[in-house]
């Protein structure tokens, strides 16, 4: 697991996705300071509805189902096959590192957004429960990351094709941002796909 977990956080792309959401995340947050000081705060909370949300999107879809496919592509999966128990020990193994990364990678995304949000929000009045304000959405962000991950990573290793598995699991997850949220009834179809699919 060590090694599938350190091939994640090595990659390159791993850390761009990150840097690339925070910078956005600063970039706002300092807008929202010059024009929204009123709703600073609640703005910040917000990041896993929109930025957060992407990001975790993007590092799942772009960096951490690639571990399910890198055998096809290296041309190992015939070796791996022929070694007994050798297919299954090492999807379990991948499966943990994965959903590690997605943790971690949720984390230094929820520490990021705390930190910037308090850099250009020092100045604000704060509210007063500003751990709950934060750790909540956390929380659902750091779940709604790992079980997109293991849906990602299994429709993945099934195609044993990684942009075939980033459409098919990019696809609901990019609709539920079209989704107009003052028209769905709850529990219809597009409900589930809005609220289903790790947003929100």
């Amino acid at each position: 697991m060590k090694v599938e977990f350190l091939r994640c956080v090595k990659a390159s792309l791993y850390w761009a996705v990150l840097g690339t959401g925070l910078s956005i995340r600063a970039i706002l947050a300092y807008l929202d300071r010059l024009y929204r000081n009123d709703t600073f705060w609640v703005l910040a909370a917000d990041f896993w509805n929109r930025i957060g949300s992407v990001t975790n999107g993007f590092l799942v879809l772009l960096v951490l189902i690639r571990l399910f496919s890198v055998d096809q592509e290296t041309g190992t999966a015939p070796v791996i096959q022929s070694t007994p128990h050798g297919r299954r020990d090492l999807f379990r193994n991948r499966l943990a590192a994965g959903c590690a990364a997605a943790g971690l990678g949720t984390a230094l995304l929820a520490a990021g957004n705390l930190a910037i949000s308090l850099f250009w929000g020092r100045q604000l009045p704060m509210p007063e429960p500003i751990v709950g304000l934060f750790l909540r959405p956390f929380v659902s962000a750091a779940a709604g990351t790992t079980g997109y991950f293991l849906l990602a990573a299994c429709v993945c290793d099934l195609l044993k094709n990684q942009p075939a598995a980033m459409c098919v699991c990019g696809a609901p997850f990019a609709m539920s941002f079209l989704i107009n949220t003052t028209v769905i009834q709850k529990y219809d179809w597009a409900w589930f796909v809005r609220y289903g699919f790790f947003t929100e």
